[in-house]
Parts: structure tokens; C-alpha cells; sequence
């Protein structure tokens, strides 16, 4: 008599024969030697294999029918098309990949992005929820949970967004993905201490990055701590080739300045920031007020009708001008105006 045993080998099932019989004991043990080892084989082959493609826990396994192999071309055709801008080609090509293969969560995501910006929003975000539904390798999982995280920021559910960055750092703690996003969001929800807390832990993984470093020092200065923001503001500054820097870097270290109580200082950066975006009536606006705190009443008019040219109707350029017309009024009367 024999009988069948069933020996498990990663997602397959090897098939072989023991015999019963006393008299075959010995032949039987090296055919039970013969199949663990055949065993171990395929077992480590199937380790090597999940090695090579990125660990089996991120490989969608599924069997390819018909309809996906077909989904294949046009998903291709759509994305190319996503990418040069063809948005109506995009949609046609992928909205029948998807419906032919809704397991590629790929294709999925680039469906989502080109109906998000068709302004199809409420379509694209159930798109995208039903993808995160499904399993696929880690880097597109990140991709659409990040997705799906700034698409709440744009829409306003900063918790959502939240829930979306704790998935991304918990496939990829040590990525500064899901710790930016998290930044974003928590400061969103007024919890300042908490995003500075994600953007500095998402700046571990991404030293130098110039995106993190702004939300940084930007967060620092709103805080207080102005000591920290100055230092971060300056070694951002430090990151961009000579006269090539953007004008809120020297923007953010004029308000740090002021934190400190350096109006000479904080004045030379408002300056600086004005000078590199004259379209931007804040900074000519801070440069006039950092001028009033050091009785430089003419400087600051100046300043001010630079910036009444860009928006003659801003509510706080023509109160700062009534004040420092007033100003000016008080020092003539006594003999003492700055010139």
C-alpha cells in the first residue's frame, strides 16, 4: 500500500509516494530524505525569488487573464500620455486599464492623478481609496497613500491626511515621505510643536533638503524661537548659489531678526527680500515698519509707495502710511524730523 503525503512549499504543494511496507523500510527512508531535501530546494528557491522582487509580502500575486493582459498597452499608452499632457488621450486609455484590470494599483494611481486634474476630484479620491484597498509594492503603496494624504491638505481634512502619513511611516519609517506629510498636516490641525517634532524627524532622512528646512525655520520663527529659526534660516541660505536665493529666505531671517530685537538687521533682510520680489507687498510693507522702529519716517514712505503701486486698496499699507504721515507730522511740529 501506499499513500500520498502532501509536503507545503511556499504557495505550491509537492506531491509523494511513501510506502508502507515493512520490508521497503530502508528504501523508504531515503525516499522521505530525498523529498525534504527536494523540500528544502524549493523552499530556498522560493526565498531567493521573494529577495529579488523586493520580499513577497509587497508582490500582488494574481493570475493573468485575458482582460489583463490587454489592460497592459493601454495602461502604458495612458501613462505617456499623462506625462506629455494629453489628459483626455490619459483618461480614455487608463479608465479602460482599469476597468479591464482594477488589481494594478498603478494604474490605478495615474487614473486618480489625471482625473484630479480634469478637476473630476470626488472621482479621482474614490479611485484612489478603492486602490488602497488593494496590495502592491511598497513604493507605489507610498505613492498613493501620499497622494491621498496632499489631496486631503488641498481639500481641507488635515486628520485624513494624518491617517494617510502614519501609513506611509509605517511602511517606510525611515523615509522622509510620510514624516513631511505628517508636518503638514499636523501644522494644519494648529499643533505647531508637533509638525516642527515630523518635519525635524523627516529632515534626518533628507539633510539638506531645502522644502523641510523652510517648513523648519518657518515654524521655529512662529514659535519664538527665533534663535533656531535665524540659525536655520541662514544655513538654508548657505544651500543655493550666490544671489539665486528666494526672497522669503531673507524674508524669514528679517522676522527672526526682529524676534531678537536687531531692527538694523531685520531691516537690511526686508530689504534684501523686496529688492529679490518686488511684487510681494508683505516684504515692502515689513521693510517700511522695520524703517518707523528706527524713526526713518521718509525711508518708510518710500517703502510704502512702492507698495501702494502694487495694491493702491491694502487695508494695512494705507494704515502703516496715515501712521507715518502722523509721524511725521509730530516730529515737524517739533523740529526733529528724520531724514
Amino acid at each position: 500500500m501506499r499513500r500520498a503525503a502532501v509536503v507545503a512549499c511556499g504557495n505550491k504543494k509537492t506531491l509523494t509516494m511513501e510506502t508502507a511496507a515493512p520490508v521497503r523500510m530502508i528504501r523508504r527512508k531515503k525516499t522521505r530524505r530525498k523529498s525534504a531535501s527536494s523540500t528544502a530546494f524549493a523552499l530556498a528557491l522560493a526565498g531567493v525569488f521573494c529577495v529579488g522582487v523586493g520580499g513577497c509580502r509587497n508582490v500582488p500575486f494574481y493570475r493573468m487573464t485575458s482582460k489583463a493582459s490587454k489592460s497592459l498597452p493601454l495602461s502604458r499608452e495612458g501613462i505617456v500620455a499623462f506625462e506629455r499632457g494629453d489628459l483626455a488621450r490619459a483618461e480614455e486609455n487608463l479608465r479602460e486599464a482599469v476597468e479591464l484590470n482594477d488589481s494594478d494599483v498603478e494604474t490605478c494611481l495615474y487614473y486618480a492623478e489625471t482625473l484630479w486634474k480634469l478637476g473630476k476630484r470626488a472621482e479621482a479620491v474614490a479611485v484612489l481609496e478603492a486602490a488602497a484597498e488593494k496590495r502592491a509594492t511598497i513604493d507605489v503603496e507610498v505613492a498613493l497613500y501620499r497622494s491621498l494624504g496632499e489631496k486631503a491638505l488641498e481639500t481641507n481634512r488635515p486628520e485624513d491626511a494624518v491617517a494617510w502619513a502614519d501609513k506611509i511611516v509605517d511602511l517606510t519609517p525611515k523615509s522622509a515621505i510620510g514624516w513631511e506629510l505628517r508636518g503638514k498636516a499636523t501644522r494644519r490641525l494648529g499643533r505647531p510643536t508637533a509638525a516642527l517634532e515630523d518635519f525635524q524627524r523627516a529632515a534626518h532622512f533628507a539633510v539638506d533638503d531645502r522644502g523641510l528646512l523652510r517648513e523648519i525655520a518657518a515654524i521655529q520663527n512662529e514659535i519664538g524661537d527665533f534663535d533656531s529659526g535665524l540659525a536655520t534660516w541662514q544655513h538654508l541660505e548657505r544651500l543655493y548659489p550666490v544671489n539665486r536665493e528666494p526672497a522669503e529666505i531673507f524674508a524669514g531671517q528679517g522676522e527672526a531678526y526682529c524676534g531678537l530685537g536687531l531692527v538694523f538687521e531685520a531691516e537690511e533682510s526686508f530689504a534684501v527680500a523686496s529688492a529679490s520680489a518686488p511684487e510681494v507687498v508683505e516684504y515692502r510693507l515689513r521693510l517700511a515698519e522695520t524703517r518707523l522702529a528706527r524713526g526713518e519716517i521718509d525711508g518708510a514712505l518710500a517703502a510704502l509707495n512702492e507698495a501702494t503701486v502694487r495694491d493702491p486698496n491694502d487695508p494695512l499699507v494705507q494704515n502703516l502710511r496715515a501712521r507715518a504721515l502722523q509721524m511725521r507730522q509730530t516730529a515737524s511740529v517739533s523740529g526733529t524730523i528724520s531724514r
